[in-house]
């Protein structure tokens, strides 16, 4: 049987495809009520249509509060598949695989069109309904569980060609950043992230937020960047402590490879302190933005070469292939990125080499190199300030 296999090279750094990069999903932890059944995916645009759902902030006002800063960011018309789960299921229960009324029922739903899916439980149901939250690392243990169950569903959905990125909300957060496991030493989970803080003082994370930051701006853009403006939230909470109160953690956080909160000094309101994955700072696909971006790439050479799976390929006398097919067939994606990528300054440029001296009559396999050089990010800025002397003295 045909097929189109796809794997990330890590460590190198037309006419145009829609890929809907900005969709978004979210499971959260609620409750069933008169018109909306706990387990049930829905697709929703606005508040509005929330509220035609059948979900109410007075039974689900947890749930309600993570889609409203969502819309905050994103704008009413900003594509959300939404999902909420009894406080029976923990976070690592909903990014468990084998689960099927977890995340997976959820992107299943969406048929692939989910990009970035958010995560969060409301810990304070959960520690009703199940026992006292264990609090292990600084956070809610469950967490770092649903991160290392998350690299497991991120990837096979990578191998079904529907890849997406996914932020956890780091809840149950105890204060003490010194006592955060460092989540970029060790591991290779580059589609997942751990986010801590919200907007309010508690358990809680603000994963809504930072979905609906990550849904309105391009792939390459990183949820981070202060020209794109402060956050639309005008408070900000590590635990129960303010983000200015935890200044100090919240650089230790950061370190450690979360998503949280800054301020920067003569610049009004919050901005997310980056966008880390769960990976080494060296992992090519270490920041949300850049695992955006090749998953687009990866959406648009899918694409492009599943229509030439079990077509006929010219060949010369030994089996090897055809130059000039080689050529044409190397142009086609360059264009298509091009026009879908290049353009739109998501990336600095595309390449692609087809070995024609690959003998794909006896092996029936075409292999394709395809590079991409991303943008860069101006992160650490080094300014030297000082008085000069006039050139006329």
């Amino acid at each position: 049987m045909g097929s189109v296999n796809i794997t990330l090279a890590n460590g190198q750094l037309g006419a145009t495809l829609q890929t809907n990069d900005g969709i978004a999903g979210l499971v959260v932890t609620g409750q069933s009520e008169a018109g909306y059944v706990a387990g049930t995916p829905i697709l929703v645009t606005s508040m509005a249509a929330v509220a035609a759902a059948g979900i109410t902030n007075a039974t689900n006002g947890f749930a309600i509060k993570q889609v409203e800063e969502f819309y905050k960011q994103a704008g009413a018309g900003a594509q959300l598949y939404l999902m909420l789960v009894l406080p029976t299921m923990t976070i690592a229960e909903m990014a468990d695989i084998s689960l099927p009324n977890g995340a997976k029922k959820l992107l299943d739903y969406a048929g692939g069109k989910i990009k970035i899916l958010g995560l969060v439980s409301n810990d304070v149901a959960v520690g009703g309904a199940e026992g006292p939250i264990v609090v292990e690392h600084a956070l809610n243990a469950d967490v770092y569980t649903a991160a290392d169950n998350m690299a497991v569903l991120a990837e096979a959905y990578f191998e079904a060609h529907t890849p997406f990125r996914a932020i956890i909300g780091g809840t149950s957060y105890t204060g003490v950043a010194a006592d955060l496991t460092d989540v970029s030493l060790g591991t290779t989970n580059n589609r997942t992230a751990i986010l801590i803080g919200d907007t309010a003082a508690g358990a809680g994370a603000c994963v809504g937020l930072a979905l609906g930051v990550a849904s309105s701006v391009p792939v390459q853009r990183k949820i981070s960047r202060v020209r794109t403006g402060a956050l639309k939230s005008t408070t900000a909470y590590v635990g129960t402590v303010t983000a200015e109160a935890a200044a100090e953690s919240l650089a230790v956080i950061a370190e450690r490879g979360f998503i949280t909160f800054t301020t920067y000094s003569n610049t009004s309101g919050y901005f997310f302190s980056g966008d880390p994955m769960c990976t080494a700072t060296t992992d090519d696909y270490s920041m949300l933005a850049r695992g955006r971006v090749i998953d687009k790439a990866h959406i648009l050479a899918y694409t492009t070469f599943v229509q030439i799976v079990d077509d006929e390929v010219p060949v010369n006398e030994d089996g090897t292939l055809d130059a000039g097919f080689c050529k044409w067939l190397s142009q086609q994606i360059v264009n298509q990125i091009n026009n879908t990528m290049t353009a739109a300054k998501e990336i600095s440029s595309v390449s692609c080499f087809i070995d024609p001296a690959q003998n794909i009559l006896s092996t029936n396999q075409l292999n394709v190199v395809i590079g991409i050089i991303p943008v860069g990010y101006a992160t650490q800025i080094e300014i030297s300030l000082g008085f000069s002397t006039p050139a006329n003295g």
